[in-house]
């Protein structure tokens, strides 16, 4: 048994000639001469192996065979037509997916602000939004369990694509306290005052005490933190001088609360993560797009 040969302006001449009823009409549907349309419509006959329309009283009418096959017609046609309309919608980023990994830094603020502006400029979108330690997250961007993530990563981390972006310390303090004049805070200044500051195993941390001791600096107490938003408050309340970076800064309302750059470097640097050698969708392209004009406002410095 043979297959049929059929070609898309036969399928389109029949269903017209089903929908307008006269061969004139369904020419002036595909915008062509009635020969033309005739001609497809004996070529689609020929090439089913079975009548399609029959002369009745000087009109042509479709066989029951030719009703059938007409169902089967406008059902792929839909497909077509919503296939066509997928198209378009993942052209203009309407529709898809987007998960993204991050370390809680980000993820417990930032990222949602930038989705915040994002997922009302794609309301069909799906968004998947988790968070993980570093290492964890560049194993989801590895493995491409999701699409982009953010992460401290180390500079010779080859597993994917990275851009790093630097974040500068910041030191966090009352507006009536001592150092508030002051352009800049350095390291001695810190000599004798109280300390909010992450815990010892933290890399921010680390650096601080070896800058501290290097310049002979001992503060008069310390308060540890394992969180930010707990060193922002205990500043708001005017016990004492946190280190933050500017992300973790701009998190928080700072009523009564003043930022001072710290004279030296001790800012940890994150990288945006993506699957290495991998286009991403443009769904996330879109997304990243908005984080960077997000990060433009911190006025953070990036290197791929």
């Amino acid at each position: 048994m043979r297959t049929p040969q059929l070609r898309d302006r036969q399928i389109l001449a029949f269903k017209w000639m089903m929908e307008c009823g006269t061969v004139t009409a369904a020419a002036q549907r595909m915008r062509t001469a009635q020969p033309g349309v005739t001609r497809l419509l004996k070529q689609l006959e020929h090439d089913v192996g079975f009548a399609l329309f029959e002369r009745v009283r000087g009109r042509l009418t479709p066989t029951p065979e030719a009703r059938l096959f007409h169902r089967e017609v406008v059902s792929v046609w839909r497909g077509i037509d919503h296939l066509r309309d997928t198209a378009t919608r993942i052209r203009e980023r309407e529709v898809g997916g987007l998960r993204i990994s991050t370390m809680p830094l980000l993820g417990m603020t930032f990222v949602p602000d930038v989705l915040a502006d994002f997922v009302p400029e794609h309301p069909d979108a799906d968004v998947e939004l988790t968070t993980f330690r570093s290492e964890q997250v560049i194993d989801e961007v590895m493995t491409q369990r999701c699409d982009l993530g953010f992460a401290i990563v180390a500079e010779n981390e080859d597993r994917v694509d990275q851009t790093r972006y630097r974040l500068p310390s910041l030191c966090a303090m009352s507006l009536d306290h001592p150092l508030a004049r002051r352009d800049a805070i350095a390291i001695s200044d810190l000599d004798d005052q109280a300390l909010i500051c992450f815990e010892r195993h933290d890399p921010l941390r680390i650096e601080l005490d070896r800058r501290l001791e290097s310049a002979g600096a001992r503060p008069r107490r310390r308060i540890e933190v394992s969180l930010a938003l707990q060193a922002t408050r205990l500043v708001s309340h005017g016990l004492g001088i946190a280190i933050l970076d500017p992300i973790s800064a701009a998190s928080w309302g700072r009523g009564g609360v003043t930022l001072k750059p710290l004279a030296v470097e001790l800012g940890e640097d994150f990288s945006l993560l993506t699957p290495r050698d991998q286009p991403l969708s443009q769904l996330a392209q879109a997304f990243r797009a908005a984080f960077l004009r997000k990060l433009e406002t911190l006025n953070l410095p990036s290197w791929s």
